[in-house]
């Protein structure tokens, strides 16, 4: 007994020495925690029941489709049938015995009407609203304010091979107005309604979105509580293109701060404890352009490593030579030139560039790579020594028109 109460006097004088847990987080914290990691569980189990669904109907579809087709055939071989209408008959009655041999076995039928009641919920759920991604298909492929009507922007960013790729997907109206009534939505709020539900893998990228963890924004600072296993600090190959896409998507906010799930400092590997948010440059990166060209085939127009320059002078004049074998620059070898003041900034080719001895995509990247460049100084460009005076709409009297983003989209919902 005297031994018992003297390791329940041992147990008291540990738990008394252990440090009391305080939870320094506010309502709205916790409460945007809860929400989002519902919410991302909700997108989860609906993008999973849809592909379950999808494989489950996909013999019943196929074995549909070919009857359809069978059917077709058989018609149209009726048709161009120049026999006696006694043989037509005849051939009719072969081919619907034909035909019936061919429909789907009652067991798949039977299979079909007991799960009625759980296929029609599935198929409904298949056919809620989604979203696609459609890429620009035109000679320039960024996105200017003259495309844009009452549609909305949604910078977004892919990822392969630790390499972002920043793409600028266009909204239409009436879907913000059905996801956003009376309300002008924030990247993060843009972020959270549709990273989930767009489809990196079929665009040909890593499946890199949504972010772990959850966000809050607190002015122009957006916060980013992150899992103690969230793994963006285990590698320069993980942490770089993390923050890149972070400043690639939030293009509204100043500044990053990354904590922990309970609002505490972090300790981020081979950094330290990060207590001071990073600043986000948003739109104004002060990069330039390159090509690069992904695995699905596809040219992208993207900063070099976002490797970023002190004046739009040193960006312009480094687009020549990328220094990698990852990207490739948009000037053809044999093109030289040289950039001069003259009411604003002006690359002058040596000899006089005739935009029709290159194809038009690399025309237009060439043309787009730098006004990319000098939009990320917020500035504008104007290009001399040109042989066409004008070319697909562009006046190269004028300056450079200024895009709102690089490789445009256009999100679709579809059925």
């Amino acid at each position: 007994m005297s031994e018992k109460k003297a390791e329940d006097r041992e147990l008291d004088e540990l738990l008394k020495k252990m440090p009391k847990f305080t939870d320094k987080r506010s309502k709205e914290e916790i409460y945007q925690q809860l929400k989002s990691k519902i919410e991302t569980q909700e997108k989860f189990e609906q993008r999973k029941r849809i592909q379950v669904s999808m494989n489950k109907w996909l013999p019943f579809i196929i074995s549909v489709a070919s009857v359809l087709l069978l059917t077709v055939l058989v018609s149209s071989y009726i048709n161009n049938n120049e026999s006696s209408t006694a043989d037509t008959v005849e051939e009719s009655t072969t081919a619907d015995d034909q035909m019936r041999t061919l429909e789907v076995p009652e067991e798949s039928s039977m299979d079909a009407k007991e799960e009625e009641s759980v296929g029609m919920t599935t198929m409904s759920e298949k056919l809620a609203p989604s979203v696609e991604l459609a890429p620009f298909d035109r000679t320039f492929t960024s996105v200017y304010e003259q495309d844009l009507g009452d549609e909305t922007v949604f910078h977004f960013s892919l990822l392969e091979n630790a390499l972002t790729v920043p793409i600028t997907i266009v909204i239409p109206q009436e879907k913000i107005e059905a996801d956003f009534p009376n309300m002008e939505p924030s990247s993060l709020e843009l972020y959270n309604q549709y990273a989930l539900e767009i489809d990196e893998t079929s665009l040909g990228f890593q499946e890199y979105h949504p972010y772990k963890g959850y966000f809050i924004a607190e002015g122009k600072i957006l916060k980013h509580y992150l899992p103690a296993d969230h793994g963006y600090d285990s590698a320069p190959g993980t942490a770089v293109p993390y923050i890149s896409s972070i400043n690639e998507v939030f293009t509204d906010f100043d500044s990053f701060l990354r904590v922990n799930e309970d609002g505490s400092p972090i300790e981020w590997d081979q950094v330290g404890t990060i207590d001071e948010p990073l600043v986000l440059t948003g739109t104004e990166q002060k990069v330039n352009y390159f090509a690069y060209k992904a695995f699905n085939q596809e040219t992208y127009l993207t900063p070099n490593f976002n490797k970023t320059f002190n004046t739009l002078l040193e960006a312009l004049q480094g687009m020549k030579n990328p220094e990698n074998e990852i990207y490739t620059s948009v000037i053809p070898n044999d093109v030289t030139y040289s950039v001069k003041e003259d009411k604003g900034l002006v690359v002058h080719f040596d000899e006089p560039l005739d935009l029709e001895s290159l194809n038009a995509s690399e025309a237009s990247r060439l043309i787009e790579a730098f006004s990319l460049t000098a939009a990320s100084f917020n500035q504008t460009i104007r290009l001399e020594n040109i042989v066409q005076e004008k070319w697909n709409e562009i006046d190269f009297s004028s300056p450079l028109p200024v895009p709102v983003g690089p490789n445009g989209f256009t999100m679709q919902t579809i059925q």
